[in-house]
């Protein structure tokens, strides 16, 4: 189910990992351009800008094929009809992204174009053929797992997310396989069983090329699974996905677990981040924490938004000017000093990579004196064989 070249975007991502090695002092400047010069990788594009271009140009193909599948179409009647056009639409797509897969291209951009239209033009045609929305977002789950795993596509991978979502909240409200005011529930419980999914994914060394798929899962899940039990975000689902009227007399479900969530998730987040130098607990909790603020500020009034603002900012300064003091001596755990940390995942598979292409991973830690040492070549100092 993987792509055709998945070694070469392995060795793209082994490439990038030889390069933070090397600007770690891990690798030397040389030992870099020898494997850069002996391995086959991909051709990408690292400039963000330029890969958006490429994919407007995918776009801008794609487009012009339509039209000409739109021209066919006028010839066409029947709902079928237009469902089978998109469905070929699709297999042209697959068809395309394989070809630019064979020709060596990741993560190039007009390749992003017709990954994702695959999953588009084969989930309109489920759509148009079954009028069916749980079909469509199954349709759209399986098409977008499928890129992620086949293309290492991380685009691919966050719309899946999304679709389960969707398709799970669709499962609740409109076919009723639940009470409603268990979905906030559910959709916690799915946040963390994707964390541990992509968690226990990444500790296998196969799965190396992965790495970006599973840093943006891990993303989703914190937020995910915050949002779901943030209090104003079940609040305001709950009326406008639920048709339920939240009075201040009315009582909503749970309303005890979203209150303590909505600060204690924020918390917990920050202390995971700082027990295990974790930057993005870190980062999510910080985020978390300013959206419960910001819930609790949105149903109480305090003080006015100037003052508010003026405080906060006082007091993160003198959190910040105290934390840089504390920890700008500090060699070991959470310190200012520079991050010399690395995948520990990567490493063994880099090491591999160098041994593979014969470049020597041990640098020299002594050089032989050019002073010969017996045989009475230094004034007579040593003892030789002969007489």
């Amino acid at each position: 189910m993987l792509a055709s070249n998945f070694n070469n975007i392995q060795n793209h991502f082994l490439i990038e990992e030889l390069e933070k090695l090397e600007s770690l002092d891990f690798v030397s400047k040389e030992q870099l351009d020898t494997i850069k010069k002996t391995t086959v990788s991909t051709k990408t594009n690292s400039n963000l800008l330029v890969r958006f271009a490429f994919f407007l140009l995918g776009n801008f193909v794609i487009s012009s094929a339509l039209g000409a599948v739109g021209l066919f179409l006028t010839m066409m009647e029947g709902q079928d009809a237009f469902a089978f056009a998109f469905l070929l639409a699709g297999i042209a797509s697959f068809i395309v992204a394989e070809l630019i897969c064979k020709k060596n291209f990741f993560a190039y951009g007009f390749d992003d174009s017709f990954i994702l239209s695959i999953t588009l033009f084969l989930t309109i045609s489920v759509g148009i053929y079954t009028e069916n929305v749980t079909a469509i977002l199954l349709t759209f789950i399986a098409c977008n797992v499928f890129c992620t795993i086949r293309y290492v596509h991380v685009a691919s991978a966050f719309f899946a997310i999304f679709g389960l979502v969707g398709l799970i909240g669709y499962a609740i409200i409109a076919d009723h396989i639940l009470p409603s005011y268990y979905l906030p529930i559910v959709v916690f419980l799915i946040a963390v069983g994707l964390y541990f999914l992509q968690h226990l994914l990444a500790k296998s060394v196969q799965n190396f090329i992965y790495a970006n798929v599973f840093q943006l899962v891990k993303i989703m899940s914190l937020l995910l699974a915050y949002a779901s039990l943030n209090y104003f975000v079940v609040l305001e689902m709950s009326e406008l996905l639920l048709d339920m009227n939240m009075m201040s007399t009315d009582y909503l479900p749970f309303s005890s677990l979203f209150y303590f969530a909505t600060f204690g998730i924020p918390i917990l987040y920050i202390f995971v981040g700082l027990k295990k130098r974790d930057r993005t607990f870190f980062w999510m909790g910080l985020l978390a924490f300013a959206a419960g603020y910001a819930t609790i500020r949105n149903y109480y009034y305090i003080v006015e938004p100037e003052i508010e603002l003026m405080a906060v900012g006082l007091l993160l300064f003198g959190i910040v000017y105290f934390c840089i003091n504390k920890l700008k001596n500090k060699a070991d755990g959470i310190t200012f000093k520079e991050d010399k940390s690395l995948n520990p995942m990567a490493f063994d598979v880099v090491k591999a990579i160098l041994i593979n292409a014969n470049v020597n991973v041990n640098s020299p830690t002594s050089e032989q004196s050019p002073m010969e040492f017996g045989g009475g070549g230094f004034s007579g100092g040593g003892s030789g064989g002969d007489f």
